[in-house]
């Protein structure tokens, strides 16, 4: 059953994410760029330890406490204080939306190692998400909205030799609707959709790989959207303006060109959800922040396209 969630305001939460990252600069440096429009506002979820550490002034808005009394983790590396201090993040943060408090959420970067170090029992933010709401098929879409690139994916976390038994009609499909629904949430009509084929060459009419054949082209009929295609020429079409945006199959069917194209400037929108999620589609970024280095290319995509939604 879905939850039933108040009006939303236009406060977002922005959460800390994995403290031993660059999520924390990342959100602190999205706010000094202006990324939020007059008469949407900030607050910052987490520990204050680590929002002091990242540089937080008064200026950039509220710190909502999570007061677990934790240290900021050194920077560099996954650990389960990490864990606990981004899961008490997200947490709250889910809190303040389920109260009214704040209409949309920007979470940054987490560690799946820290997340299962400290025992939090969710693998990634779109799973914990979809079970907060109550929406089981609440799914990731991921875009650089400056270049207006989107993908959607039909599998996630999973690893490579697992795809093509994970793949299935009904996950496809739902992945197709998750993804015309965001691109008509940002204003195309009737989006121009196309699905990615899983082989080579489309599967070369069965010679290197049936799913084609088997799956997807009925598929695609069904669905009315146009593929199966080649991964490598769908997505030359797409940047050429002839689709709106893609079916991919695969993490990294999605994840290569999008960072390949908007470098770091790609961010993951969960659409299903009964209110706003965005987030940089980058990871922790360890190593970077171990040198104090932050780019907040994605973490300023993600904060504007959060108020953009909630306006």
């Amino acid at each position: 059953m879905s939850a039933i969630f108040p009006r939303p305001s236009k406060t977002i939460a922005f959460t800390c994410g994995d403290p031993a990252g660059v999520g924390p600069r990342g959100a602190l440096a999205s706010l000094r760029a202006g990324a939020l429009p007059a008469g949407v506002t900030p607050v910052l979820v987490g520990e204050a330890s680590v929002w002091r550490r990242a540089g937080w002034r008064p200026s950039d808005g509220p710190i909502r406490d999570t007061s677990l009394g934790l240290p900021a983790p050194r920077a560099g590396r996954p650990t389960p204080a990490g864990g606990r201090i981004s899961a008490a993040s997200f947490e709250e943060a889910l809190r303040l939306v389920a109260r009214g408090l704040a209409g949309g959420v920007v979470t940054a970067p987490i560690s799946k190692t820290s997340w299962s170090q400290a025992g939090y029992p969710w693998r990634d933010h779109t799973e914990r998400l979809a079970d907060f709401a109550g929406k089981p098929d609440a799914q990731m879409v991921l875009g650089v909205p400056s270049r207006g690139l989107w993908c959607a994916i039909a599998t996630r976390h999973i690893a490579l030799k697992g795809v093509p038994r994970a793949l299935n009609a009904r996950a496809i499909a739902a992945c197709a609707e998750t993804l015309g629904e965001a691109l008509r949430q940002l204003g195309k009509r009737k989006p121009r959709i196309a699905l990615c084929a899983l082989n080579p060459h489309a599967g070369e009419h069965g010679l290197i790989g049936t799913e084609e054949q088997e799956l997807l082209a009925p598929l695609a009929a069904r669905l009315d959207i146009d593929g199966p295609l080649p991964a490598d020429s769908a997505w030359r079409l797409h940047v050429e303006g002839a689709y709106d945006g893609l079916v991919c199959l695969y993490h990294d069917q999605a994840l290569i060109p999008l960072k390949a194209l908007g470098g770091l400037a790609g961010v993951n929108w969960t659409v299903g959800i009964p209110f706003v999620r965005t987030s940089p589609a980058h990871g922790t970024a360890y190593e970077a922040a171990a040198a104090g280095r932050t780019d907040p290319a994605a973490a300023i995509e993600s904060a504007r396209l959060a108020a953009r939604l909630l306006s």
